[in-house]
């Protein structure tokens, strides 16, 4: 009996050293974590608030853990009205050492609505900065994206009706172009990953009435994921623009939209008057640029040779129809189809020339499609050249 006795503080002893060894307490933050994203995601906000801070403050949370429920604890705070106090969490979540990219993604789709391309990301995370919002002094801070970014976005296109969107991981074009679309009229059409949009979501007025030209990146398709509540609309066109290196330019009644470094080659076409003549009007977004240069070729009867250097960019089929890869989108009214194909090469950072190239068919006029660095000589004025109508078969 003494042996029992004497054996039982060890017995205690022991069972409080395993609740207080490191997997016991890692498993303690976790389920905390977990019922603070709950409690948020059933609308207790006051629930997640005080989850999130007392891990926040629990000098045991790892410092990424903590970083996260910083991030977490300001969303909800904003949510509950606390302006000042949710500005300030955010500040301190950005100043972390344990904000890493996933942390760091989390912060900017609370702030921004708008993660931009995974791979794009790995590599401009660590540049993304925080600005203090001019005006209020609770005023939520504003992501400061990497790179020269948009101009004058808000002032061009002033809309701030409101928008709310939950996409993850889907299509950058194919996003935009529903953004300036809305959902037409006839059969919805459902990128894959568009599921969840809005059906009822339309563009502001003065945004329904833009032409436009969207040329995005470069193979593979660029993905953006939209968490947006609720945000202005032009701040979230803003957003997804510069979080992923795009600029624009309004031209009249036409948005050009395209990388920022290649904004200048819309220069190449500014003012230029087409000769009359086979005027098109198309609201497309395509894969590859294979079936516009067909369709172009059979409206202006020219024939549109790639290099090869830029082949990718024609060739249909590349992409197996469960993974489509969309690059360009255009919503054009009565214009000159050589407008048109100006319009694509110049979005595209490519040129025409009257060089010979390989595979041109006897007696009809072909154009050299290559890249602007490839150029020999002149390129081709398109609104010299005078359309004419295809040989029929």
């Amino acid at each position: 009996m003494k042996n029992t006795l004497s054996a039982l503080p060890l017995v205690l002893l022991s069972a409080v050293q395993v609740a207080g060894t490191p997997s016991a307490m890692a498993a303690t933050l976790e389920e905390l974590m977990t019922k603070g994203k709950l409690a948020a995601d059933l609308g207790d906000q006051r629930g997640a608030e005080q989850a999130f801070a007392k891990l926040a403050a629990d000098a045991a949370t790892p410092e990424s853990a903590r970083a996260e429920a910083l991030v977490r604890l300001a969303v909800v705070q904003r949510a509950l009205g606390k302006a000042q106090a949710s500005a300030a969490t955010f500040q301190k979540a950005m100043q972390s050492p344990g904000r890493g990219a996933q942390v760091t993604r989390l912060l900017t789709l609370a702030l921004a609505g708008v993660a931009p391309d995974r791979t794009r990301w790995a590599n401009e995370w660590p540049k993304v900065r925080l600005a203090a919002r001019s005006g209020a002094a609770d005023a939520q801070p504003s992501i400061q994206w990497p790179g020269p970014g948009p101009q004058g976005v808000r002032e061009a296109l002033p809309a701030r009706d409101p928008v709310s969107f939950d996409l993850e991981d889907v299509s950058l074009t194919a996003f935009l172009y529903k953004l300036l679309t809305g959902n037409p009229p006839g059969p919805p059409m459902i990128p894959p990953g568009f599921a969840n949009w809005p059906r009822s979501y339309q563009p502001p007025a003065a945004v329904q009435r833009l032409e436009f030209a969207i040329a995005a990146g470069t193979l593979p398709d660029p993905r953006v994921t939209i968490k947006a509540s609720g945000m202005p609309w032009n701040e979230l066109f803003e957003n997804v623009l510069a979080s992923n290196g795009l600029g624009f330019v309004l031209e009249r009644n036409l948005l050009f939209i395209t990388r920022v470094e290649d904004l200048g080659a819309i220069e190449r076409v500014r003012g230029r008057v087409y000769e009359s003549g086979n005027p098109v009007s198309w609201t497309i977004i395509c894969g590859t640029l294979a079936d516009l240069f067909r369709i172009l070729s059979d409206v202006t009867g020219l024939q549109l040779v790639p290099d090869r250097s830029v082949n990718w960019m024609f060739a249909p089929g590349v992409h197996p129809a469960t993974n489509v890869n969309w690059l360009f989108a255009l919503r054009i009214s009565e214009h000159p189809a050589l407008q048109v194909l100006d319009l694509i090469l110049a979005a595209n950072g490519l040129a025409a020339t009257r060089i010979d190239a390989p595979g041109a068919e006897p007696g009809r006029t072909s154009l050299r499609i290559c890249k602007l660095s490839d150029v020999r000589g002149e390129a081709v004025d398109l609104s010299k050249l005078v359309p004419v109508e295809s040989p029929k078969p």
